[in-house]
């Protein structure tokens, strides 16, 4: 596997989250935003841009607590636990971004039939969390940022990168170490 370059990641992933939240912004200007997310398949090296609204979160949950699994979201904790969960999202992946190829990824071809398991520590593992704590450190850098400031966010307002199976605990640990 060639030698990856996070540098060059993290400026990319930085580059390619300015230009789309600011598309994002021009498109929903009055919209006011509880949440962003870096929705991550880090496996696939894939970042999902995500937003949500306090009025869209409303319609989720009185869906949910009225319906076939309402028994399901009743609790402080289970109401977080779906507040908080980017593909229950009004704008779920709005923008996606691969930072690595294939190519990149999975090198030559020769491993394409190599299924990971949960317990799998070997190089692949080993790049999906190095990938996840440069996406983590991106967002962060993001908050730092221009268009950053323009997002109209409640109080409360959140970030948090978070891999497709992660809860929200585990991001934010990994978020807080790079703030």
């Amino acid at each position: 596997m060639q030698e990856i370059d996070f540098n060059k990641i993290q400026n990319e992933l930085l580059a390619f989250t300015k230009t789309e939240v600011s598309k994002f912004l021009a498109a929903h200007p009055d919209e006011v935003f509880y949440a962003f997310a870096f929705d991550c398949n880090a496996e696939d090296a894939e970042v999902n841009l995500c937003f949500n609204t306090e009025s869209a979160f409303s319609t989720l949950l009185a869906e949910s607590q009225s319906g076939k699994y309402k028994a399901s979201y009743q609790t402080v904790e289970q109401i977080n636990e779906l507040r908080y969960n980017t593909g229950d999202w009004e704008y779920q992946s709005f923008a996606t971004t691969y930072v690595l190829s294939e190519e990149e990824l999975f090198g030559d071809g020769e491993d394409d039939d190599h299924e990971e398991t949960e317990d799998d520590e070997g190089p692949a593992n080993e790049l999906t969390q190095n990938l996840l704590l440069h996406f983590s450190k991106t967002l962060v850098e993001f908050t730092k940022t221009e268009e950053y400031q323009k997002i109209h966010k409640t109080p409360d307002f959140k970030i948090f990168c978070i891999d497709h199976d992660e809860n929200l605990d585990e991001a934010e640990l990994r978020m807080s170490s790079f703030s």
